[in-house]
């Protein structure tokens, strides 16, 4: 039967080539062991020395993931930044739609502990603009490239102020913005098609013009 001389440790097995220890193992660090074996209460045989080394557990360390927007990807390393890297993996599987917080189980045999890490997912804003009135054909006119809500992007198609038309905001990466679109209202000049008006008059007399389109 095995027995044990340390307080708080417990020893398993019986005539067995190894053996388990169990219990506050830390205080055995760079002790030394053997085995005695009593034949008779005379004959006792003793092992050769054995030094154990308890290694200490570690926890894993990881750069923090940046916040993403909806949708973007991004990936979780398998190995940590620790000086000697334990590896592993993470669960639940990747969230690109909401704030989830992950759990990084180490592969055994490591003395590793287990670690968390949330990703922030933001939400997605819709940039807002001032409408624009509606212009003459012809008028120049811009529209701005940083929304009411301060989310800076292009338009597109290029500008047309010869014909109604619909134009797409595209906000700049990493703003978290959706796409918007603005419809801007061309009034067509008038066309003169007539002059009617009497060719001869006097100096100081009036005469009537009629225009007609």
């Amino acid at each position: 039967l095995l027995t044990s001389v340390f307080p708080g440790v417990t020893l398993s097995g019986t005539a067995s080539p190894s053996l388990s220890l169990s219990g506050n193992l830390t205080t055995l660090n760079g002790y030394q062991f053997y085995c005695a074996v009593s034949l008779n209460a005379s004959c006792t045989i003793i092992s050769n020395a054995a030094t154990l080394a308890i290694s200490s557990t570690t926890t894993p360390t990881f750069n923090q993931s940046s916040p993403i927007c909806p949708g973007q990807s991004f990936t979780l390393p398998s190995a940590s930044n620790n000086s000697t890297a334990i590896n592993g993996t993470w669960s639940p599987a990747i969230n690109t739609t909401t704030t989830t917080t992950y759990t990084f189980t180490p592969t055994a045999g490591q003395c590793a502990t287990t670690t968390t890490m949330t990703v922030v997912v933001n939400p997605s804003t819709t940039p807002t603009f001032t409408p624009i009135a509606p212009i003459c054909s012809g008028q120049t006119f811009t529209l701005p490239t940083t929304s009411n809500n301060g989310i800076t992007g292009t338009w597109s198609p290029a500008f047309n102020n010869s014909a109604t038309d619909t134009y797409t905001f595209t906000p700049n990466s990493g703003q978290c913005a959706l796409n918007t679109q603005m419809t801007i209202q061309i009034t067509p000049s008038p066309t003169i098609t007539n002059v009617a008006f009497s060719s001869n008059i006097c100096s100081g007399s009036s005469t009537d013009i009629v225009l007609t389109s």
